[in-house]
């Protein structure tokens, strides 16, 4: 079970290497000082990324709620690990599709690499032109996420 893992790991490393490269940029120089270089988030500011998102997008709903979450923005409450933060999550649809799907893989499989699925298969720009198109209400956003969890 772990020797999968750890082969899909590298197979998602691999398939997605341009993107990693660009994914880590993008997070350093846009994201980390929020959800902070190590993923970790920041109490009362914003919700961690390590260790939250791999489960999530195994499923329909939540494989929505990422991108649209980067492409609309997120107001309001919502809890994390247990904590509840309130703030706003801006939308980050000044980047193209690459790029955003570049990021969401680089948070995947850096800061959640061990929630991957076996058979995870990388986010595409394609995904983040459909999201684009539908741009999600915030209460589409918090359905999603609910549904996911």
């Amino acid at each position: 079970m772990k020797l999968r893992r750890i082969f899909a790991l590298f197979l998602v490393l691999t398939a997605g290497g341009a993107f990693a490269a660009d994914g880590k940029a993008i997070y350093d120089a846009n994201c980390a000082s929020c959800h902070q270089p190590d993923g970790a988030g920041a109490v009362g500011l914003a919700p961690p990324l390590l260790g939250t998102l791999g489960k999530r997008i195994t499923m329909p709903a939540g494989r929505q709620y990422v991108p649209g979450v980067l492409i609309s923005g997120l107001a309001g409450k919502l809890v994390s690990k247990g904590i509840t933060y309130t703030g706003i999550m801006p939308s980050w649809q000044q980047f193209s599709d690459e790029e955003l799907a570049g990021v969401v893989n680089y948070v995947l499989t850096t800061y959640n690499a061990a929630e991957l699925q076996p058979g995870h298969q990388p986010y595409v720009a394609a995904e983040f032109a459909q999201m684009r198109e539908k741009k999600p209400s915030g209460k589409e956003l918090k359905a999603w996420r609910a549904e996911s969890e």
